[in-house]
Formats: structure tokens, C-alpha cells, sequence
């Protein structure tokens, strides 16, 4: 099915901004799956929005990440490879484990370390997952600098995009390897947060990697 016949119409006082937000959530939902061409002339229709107004909602959209655009297809939906997944877990690892040294508030990453045990709990895969980016987060807030939190942001927005629409069961890295962060930092132990760290983030980059190959793999 086109991208098109998938979205509903919004208001004719749209902006940008609103645009944005509405094909964000159906990009982040799974209902626009990664390589679904989005055909301006027909989705701005199906909007009820301007051409202009579309554009700069793609715009948006691809500062994030979420969408991509080829010299011959277009825009598309972003689909990440196994190489740009290696490339997103590299940027996180050299931001999280600069940002160790200057966690102070221990409590908040263990508070949403059981934010995210109570949504693995749950079965909700998508909230543990949710749970899962707060922890990093607050973990490179630590750092001060809102450069490197908006390049961190990005990635784990695409990496949440590729997540979701690859396996809506994905279960994000165990809770113990959170844990084992948060122990080495009350104790102190830098090297031993590092190196925890290096292990969930390798974790989740393998896991995603299979999931790509796997989808690779499947018949068209």
C-alpha cells in the first residue's frame, strides 16, 4: 500500500511543525515501514497540506534521521543497514562513556533502571524501550552540553525507528546490564562502569544487526 493511502488528512491550517509531528508518530508506529517511498504531490493531497508545508515537514524529518532522500527515489523512510547500525552504537559508546566521569546523581539511573524492569514486567516492549533511551540520557545529561545530547538524541531516534518496525516483541538489553552500570558507578568504579557499558551497548548493536539480517533474508 502507498504511503499516501495510509495517512490521514489534517487540518488546512497545518504548519510545518504539525505536519511533522503527525508523520513522525506514523513513521515511529510502524503504519510508514522503513523504504516506503513518500511521493510529495500525493501525501501533501492526502494531508491537505501544501507543498511547501510538506516540505518543510520532510525536512524536519530528515534532520532527525527518520527519513532519507536519494537522488533517484526520492524521499523514503529511513532503513538503517548493518554498517549505519555499527556506525549509530559507535557515537553512542564514545558520548555515554565520556559522559561516566561526571554522573552525580546516581539515583536517577537506578530510579529508571527499574522504570524499565517494571515495563519489561509488563510485556510492554515499547515503553521498556522508552525506558531504556531515558536511561541513556540522563546518563550523557550528565555531560552538560546540549551538542552532544541533541548528536546523541538523533541516534537513539533512529535506532528507536529500527527497533519498533524491525520486531514489535524486541526486548531491549536485560535489565542486569543497567544494573551493573549503576552498581560500578555507587562503588565508584569508573573502569568497572566502562566496561559494563561497552558490554550493553555491544549487546544491542549485535542484536539489532541480526534483526536486519534477518529481515534481509526473508523472500520479497
Amino acid at each position: 500500500m502507498s504511503a499516501e493511502a495510509l495517512v490521514p488528512p489534517l487540518h488546512r491550517t497545518t504548519t510545518g511543525a504539525q505536519a511533522e509531528r503527525a508523520l513522525r508518530g506514523l513513521i515511529l508506529e510502524g503504519t510508514l515501514e522503513p523504504g516506503t517511498r513518500l511521493r510529495e504531490v500525493q501525501l501533501a493531497a492526502s494531508l491537505g497540506v501544501s507543498r511547501n508545508t510538506l516540505r518543510e515537514a520532510l525536512r524536519g524529518l530528515a534532520e532527525q534521521g527518520l527519513v532519507t532522500h536519494h537522488p533517484h527515489r526520492g524521499v523514503v523512510v529511513t532503513d538503517l543497514t548493518e554498517d549505519e547500525i555499527a556506525d549509530l552504537y559507535r557515537l553512542r559508546q564514545v558520548i555515554e562513556s565520556a559522559a561516566l566521569p561526571s554522573v552525580a546523581d546516581v539515583e536517577a539511573l537506578a530510579a529508571a533502571t527499574d522504570a524499565f524492569a517494571d515495563a519489561l514486567e509488563r510485556r510492554d516492549f515499547v515503553e521498556a524501550l522508552e525506558c531504556d533511551f531515558a536511561f541513556h540520557r540522563a546518563l550523557v545529561a550528565a555531560l552538560g552540553s546540549s551538542r552532544l545530547a541533541t548528536a546523541h538524541e538523533r541516534a537513539q531516534r533512529e535506532l528507536r525507528l529500527a527497533l519498533l518496525q524491525l520486531d514489535r516483541n524486541y526486548e531491549p538489553p536485560q535489565v542486569e546490564e543497567h544494573r551493573r552500570i549503576v552498581e560500578a558507578l555507587r562503588a565508584h568504579d569508573l573502569p568497572g562502569a566502562a566496561d559494563a557499558l561497552a558490554v550493553h551497548l555491544e549487546t544491542a548493536a549485535n542484536r539489532l544487526q541480526r534483526l536486519v539480517r534477518m529481515k534481509e533474508s526473508q523472500p520479497q
